[in-house]
């Protein structure tokens, strides 16, 4: 095999007294500079430790900022280490995650229970630590006033929480485990039964997302093949 031998400008033909070499031209040094581009890009790595008692939103105001503000080349660690708490700070940060550009990794240090796990399966991505734990229940509160009141807030709570539990845990618990934790039961797995059950999870998740994409690409298709003569439908948000 011969050889390519750059040379000087202009030159051309064989390398006198060498024929095993072609001599190629060299390019101008303006034409190489062209097709030489630099592009510099930068990334950052955010760690946010989510331990103790998940408490009121306004601690959690900074971590939810970074979340929606971080750049797509970015990426967010959040280490868990929570039994979990308020179910309304721990929807504020799901959102967050859930509009984030940046990828979301969750890792569990030891703990992660309740709320917790509805924050960790949430993240884009998971790890886990050898004495992971992951603790699974309904959940406990009440209200304090007068009796019809407490009867018509404890069957509006039932009844976002049943659905809250069915959407969040699908894929990682079965459609039996989700009703026996509605009907009271808790469930505790290690790190081993976390990382299998995480496995069905991420199949599950992406055989929706698939689902949900062929259903809103076949209603844009009717859209169109429908043309002015069919009434316009509300834009839909494909999952992230």
């Amino acid at each position: 095999m011969k050889h390519k031998v750059l040379g000087k400008v202009g030159s051309t033909g064989k390398v006198t007294n060498n024929s095993d070499f072609d001599v190629l031209p060299l390019l101008p040094i303006s034409d190489m500079s062209n097709r030489l581009l630099r592009k510099e890009m930068t990334s950052t790595l955010y760690e946010y430790y989510l331990v103790d008692d998940i408490g009121e939103a306004s601690d959690y105001i900074e971590l939810c900022d970074v979340l929606r503000s971080a750049s797509p080349n970015d990426e967010i660690l959040i280490r868990i280490n929570s039994g979990g708490g308020l179910l309304s700070t721990g929807d504020m940060i799901i959102n967050a995650i859930n509009e984030s550009q940046a990828h979301v990794h969750g890792f569990i240090e030891h703990g992660c229970g309740s709320m917790a796990t509805m924050i960790f399966l949430a993240c884009h991505s998971w790890s886990l630590s050898d004495t992971s734990e992951f603790f699974i229940h309904s959940a406990s509160g009440g209200t304090v006033g007068k009796e019809h009141e407490n009867f018509a807030s404890t069957m509006f709570a039932r009844k976002k929480l049943h659905k809250m539990v069915r959407n969040r845990y699908a894929g990682f618990l079965t459609e039996k485990e989700i009703e026996n934790v509605l009907n009271g039961q808790d469930y505790y797995f290690d790190n081993e039964e976390i990382g299998e059950r995480l496995e069905t999870y991420t199949e599950f998740q992406q055989k929706k997302f698939e689902a949900e994409l062929e259903a809103f690409q076949k209603e844009q298709e009717d859209a169109i093949e429908g043309g002015a003569s069919t009434k316009p439908k509300k834009k839909k948000i494909l999952p992230s």
